[in-house]
């Protein structure tokens, strides 16, 4: 199921988070009103402000104590930091916005509009879980994705950390030298083809089940060969 919700600059911060906090909610306490399970499996996962809004959340859900609760996270290509939330002892390992300041198709400029459009305030936990102290421990297994070319790599690698620092089981796939986002841009290479297949086997992961290998997925997903 896709979540939908408010988008800025119509409707600025935290219209976003409180849309998909109220759709969580409604989804934990209807489940079985649309053939739903969630004992089998209740994930939450995003991509770029889709990431950041599933650590936001999937905290939130741990403080509020949904019930049923999500049993795993899918946080790819996350905005989740600035340079006043960057945990001290991880600082120097936040160096992407400035490595990756004029990157292909997403890069600091693109970040500073977004920003601007967004309106958020950054030291809200409706912005990221790294604006709590009591952050990250009991969160779910999660999944991970970032991309090496990307301003935003460093985001998801210390949220990556972080999680594990507090015992989180957690997953990560680094694609280097690739965009924010590749698979989307340039579906064709086949380190796209093999991020889109990733995806699906550590969805696998998150539901305990043995999905098909990366190589058999590929294939799946490979465009149609000449006429």
């Amino acid at each position: 199921m896709t979540l939908s919700y408010r988008h800025a600059p119509e409707d600025k911060f935290p219209a976003a988070p409180n849309d998909t906090w109220d759709s969580v909610k409604w989804l934990a306490e209807n489940a079985s009103s649309i053939g739903a399970d969630p004992s089998a499996g209740f994930i939450l996962g995003g991509i770029s402000a889709g990431g950041n809004l599933t650590a936001v959340v999937a905290q939130k859900a741990l403080d509020e104590k949904l019930s049923p609760p999500l049993t795993g996270l899918w946080v790819c290509i996350p905005v989740l930091l600035n340079e006043q939330t960057v945990p001290e002892k991880y600082k120097h390992r936040w160096f992407s916005r400035k490595q990756n300041e004029n990157s292909p198709i997403f890069n600091g400029a693109a970040i500073e509009a977004v920003d601007k459009y967004l309106g958020a305030d950054e030291s809200s936990p409706d912005w990221s879980p790294f604006n709590l102290k009591h952050a990250f421990a009991g969160t779910p297994p999660t999944y991970i994705q970032v991309c090496g070319m990307d301003p935003l790599r460093d985001d998801g690698l210390i949220y990556e950390q972080m999680l594990r620092d507090h015992g989180v089981k957690t997953k990560l796939d680094v694609y280097p030298g690739l965009v924010h986002a590749h698979w989307s841009y340039l579906p064709q290479l086949e380190v796209s083809k093999k991020t889109v297949a990733d995806t699906i086997v550590n969805f696998g992961w998150l539901l305990n089940i043995k999905p098909p290998s990366v190589d058999q997925i590929k294939a799946s997903v490979a465009p149609p060969q000449g006429s």
